[in-house]
C-alpha cells in the first residue's frame, strides 16, 4: 500500500484506496505532482448510498455503483496512479 498523502492536515481526513473512488479518468495529472511537489489538500469526496436494487447501465450492462466519488481531485488521482500509488488521502464532504 503505498498513499499520497496531503500536507495540510484535517480532522477528517481518511485514507481512501484509489480503486474504490469514482473520478473523471480523462483529465489530465496533475503536473505539480508529477513534478515532485507534496500534494498540498487532501482530495473531496462524496459519500453515495449504494441502492439495493440492481441498475442497469448501458447496453442493458448491469451498472456498478460506488459509494464514494470525487468532487474535487481527479487530476490528483491521476497523478497519483502514474507516480505508482495505490491510495490517497482525501475528506468526506457531505458527512
Amino acid at each position: 500500500m503505498k498513499i499520497l498523502k496531503a500536507k495540510k492536515d484535517h480532522l477528517k481526513k481518511q485514507t481512501f484506496q484509489i480503486n474504490d473512488l469514482t473520478y473523471i479518468k480523462s483529465s489530465d495529472p496533475l503536473k505539480e505532482l508529477l513534478n515532485g511537489e507534496d500534494m498540498n489538500d487532501p482530495i473531496e469526496i462524496i459519500k453515495h448510498t449504494i441502492s439495493e436494487q440492481p441498475r442497469m447501465g448501458g447496453a442493458g450492462m448491469p451498472y456498478i455503483e460506488k459509494q464514494y466519488s470525487v468532487y474535487k481531485g481527479s487530476q490528483r488521482i491521476q497523478a497519483a496512479l502514474q507516480l505508482g500509488y495505490t491510495h490517497i488521502e482525501g475528506i468526506i464532504i457531505n458527512d
